[in-house]
């Protein structure tokens, strides 16, 4: 049986609007008071698990061109710039739960934990625990939290929002706005 024909996991049904291949139409970092703009796709997918496991993969194209999307389509000027990948999971025993947990790795030397809930079309999660590997510059990361939400008018628009704090900044400073991304479904697997 092929894998896109296996039935999604019956606890993570209501997190099916997720799965297919998002691409952003617009996407701003900041980071240490500078502020650029980028590429992203997201992926998620499934294997009947009780999970998800998603894909981020980012591309540095400055400067962005003004159309965005149409950069997409020419590959060569896309430069790799940050990769992610993790597991998005709910308890597999009871699909009533609306907690949720994503575990997530970076290829910037991150590993962390979140946990949060579901609520409709939309999910929060953030860090309980974080790790970086031992040749990672300062300032740390602290605490991470995404914030995922379909659009209310559009369901093939998805908006993420993550919020940082670091070992830069005060115990009682809030976490700063790090990425805004609006994405646009491009497939459904």
């Amino acid at each position: 049986m092929s894998l896109s024909k296996v039935p999604v996991h019956k606890c993570l049904e209501k997190l099916q609007w997720l799965l297919g291949v998002w691409r952003s139409e617009s996407a701003i970092i900041q980071l240490e008071g500078k502020s650029f703009s980028y590429l992203t796709e997201l992926k998620c997918e499934h294997v009947g698990q009780p999970n998800f496991i998603l894909h981020t993969n980012a591309f540095n194209v400055q400067p962005l061109p003004a159309d965005v999307l149409s950069s997409w389509t020419n590959a060569t000027e896309l430069k790799p710039f940050h990769r992610e990948m993790g597991f998005l999971r709910v308890h597999p025993k009871d699909e009533t739960i609306t907690k949720i947990s994503y575990l997530n790795v970076q290829n910037v030397g991150l590993a962390e934990i979140e946990e949060g809930t579901i609520n409709g079309k939309s999910f929060v999660v953030e860090t309980k625990s974080i790790e970086r590997s031992c040749f990672n510059n300062d300032p740390s990361a602290r605490l991470l939290r995404r914030e995922y939400s379909l659009d209310e008018n559009d369901s093939n628009i998805l908006h993420v929002k993550v919020f940082m704090s670091t070992s830069r900044m005060n115990e009682n400073e809030k976490p700063y706005e790090h990425l805004t991304i609006r994405y646009r479904k491009i497939s459904n697997e």
